[in-house]
């Protein structure tokens, strides 16, 4: 008997047309936002731009927390071996790891800044940051030293004239964003059983330390094409670039050919603002800059 009724209920459902029609909208809007999450989910981590690595020097921001760089906050870190160990020794948030480090002053003139060499036994304090007026970059959200960022905008609209499109992918970092990248690096070697001085200076090879990087000052750019982020020299936009940047301004600040001077891997995607003159005349010279200023 209760079989019946129970049977009846639902014949009595089904033959409801509007009920059976109000049912299925929401049992299909509801399917189509858990696909919408899901698919936003997977697609924003796959196009996250800080989990985006374009070569093993790139430095894009961490998702690491920022770790501070006194014993009275010092890190806990597991080794290979699964014990925890105290790291006090991390960079520090006015000087970076060095073997001959040197504080740079930041100039306040046109001609010398844009002159100015960070590397990493050259670095800036965190203050600069107080000194730097920055601006977006050709509609995107990547800044750059104000000054730098015309010039930028000027040689993106040419590229775009002739069908390139520079798209720009990492402008203007803060001193503590660069210091978090460091430490990213820093704590995954000290994880796989490297000292505190190995890691360092395995880190320094592969990012730079907070103050030394030029994206600290926003005078920098890494391009890349829509299309490819991997192997951007082989693409039309790093070839439009090679021969024209040095007319904007830029100058491509880690050549292949110059690794043991910069002691930077080839960057095809990094390229710094000095100045139309200034690179023409760095272009010409076939020098890096640390050898056109006599650094090297």
């Amino acid at each position: 008997m209760a079989k019946r009724k129970k049977q009846n209920k639902l014949e009595s459902f089904f033959s409801n047309t509007v009920a059976v029609t109000i049912t299925a909208v929401i049992i299909l809007l509801a399917l189509f936002v858990c696909t919408f999450f899901i698919t936003t989910a997977i697609f924003n981590g796959i196009n996250d731009p800080d989990k985006v690595e374009t070569e093993s020097n790139s430095e894009h921001v961490s998702r690491v927390p920022e770790i501070t760089s006194t014993a009275d906050n010092a890190q806990k870190v597991t080794s290979t071996t699964g014990e925890q160990s105290t790291i006090t020794t991390v960079p520090s948030t006015e000087t970076p790891v060095a073997s001959d480090g040197g504080n740079v002053a930041y100039p306040a003139d046109t001609a010398s800044w844009q002159m100015i060499c960070l590397n990493r036994n050259r670095y800036v304090g965190s203050s600069v940051e107080n000194s730097i007026s920055l601006s977006y970059v050709a509609g995107s959200g990547e800044r750059m030293d104000s000054r730098a960022a015309v010039a930028y905008e000027k040689m993106y609209d040419a590229a775009a004239a002739d069908g390139i499109y520079l798209t720009p992918c990492s402008g203007y970092r803060s001193y503590s964003t660069q210091k978090r990248l460091y430490n990213e690096f820093f704590y995954e070697y000290i994880n796989q059983g490297y000292s505190e001085t190995e890691a360092h200076n395995l880190t320094s090879k592969r990012r730079n330390p907070p103050g030394s990087s030029e994206h600290n000052i926003g005078i920098c750019m890494d391009i890349i094409c829509a299309s490819s982020s991997a192997n951007f020299q082989n693409t039309k936009a790093y070839a439009w670039l090679d021969e024209n940047a040095h007319n904007y301004g830029f100058i491509l600040r880690y050549p292949e050919d110059k690794v043991d001077i910069t002691g930077v891997k080839f960057e095809p995607w990094h390229w710094r603002y000095v100045g139309v003159e200034n690179a023409a005349n760095i272009k010409n010279s076939g020098k890096c800059l640390e050898e056109y200023l006599g650094l090297a």
